[in-house]
């Protein structure tokens, strides 16, 4: 189980990584830099509840996987990409890039804070994931992402 999850967090930032690499577009890689971060958050939130077995190395490669996101992710955001037929993007991102890089700000410094938690503890890091991480990432979904239906 250890291995599955730590193969996992080396997937996810292999991920981050090939976003640079392979470009499919800003609204593509945007997606699969989102996508690296919730990997990251499905491996972070379940061992911070204490459902899964508490493993610092792990716990820490997937805050060091989001922490690398935000710089990548807020140079995808051209003009005339709000207009992609599979954003999620808000079109208040390009009216306020400054509060959305903010945000993106924010998210590195959650990610390290909860990085940094890790040596402390399973507690520390529970407390660090659901104080500032997830409230975070929450509080930029809630500004700028439109959530569109899947079609049938």
């Amino acid at each position: 189980m250890k291995s599955l999850f730590k193969a996992g967090i080396v997937a996810s930032a292999l991920s981050v990584a090939s976003v640079a690499s392979a470009s499919a577009g800003p609204v593509e890689d945007r997606k699969e830099l989102m996508k690296a971060v919730v990997k990251s958050v499905k491996i972070a939130v379940p061992m911070a509840k204490g459902e899964v077995p508490f493993d610092a190395a792990v716990a820490a490669a997937a805050m060091q996987t989001i922490n690398e996101v935000p710089d990548k992710f807020v140079k995808l955001f051209p003009a005339g990409s709000d207009k992609h037929e599979k954003t999620e993007a808000s079109p208040k991102i390009w009216t306020d890039m400054k509060d959305f890089m903010a945000k993106a700000a924010d998210l590195k410094a959650a990610s390290k804070a909860t990085k940094d938690a890790v040596g402390k503890g399973q507690d520390a890091f529970k407390a660090a994931v659901f104080g500032s991480l997830v409230k975070t990432c929450k509080g930029c979904h809630d500004t700028y992402r439109i959530k569109k239906e899947k079609k049938s």
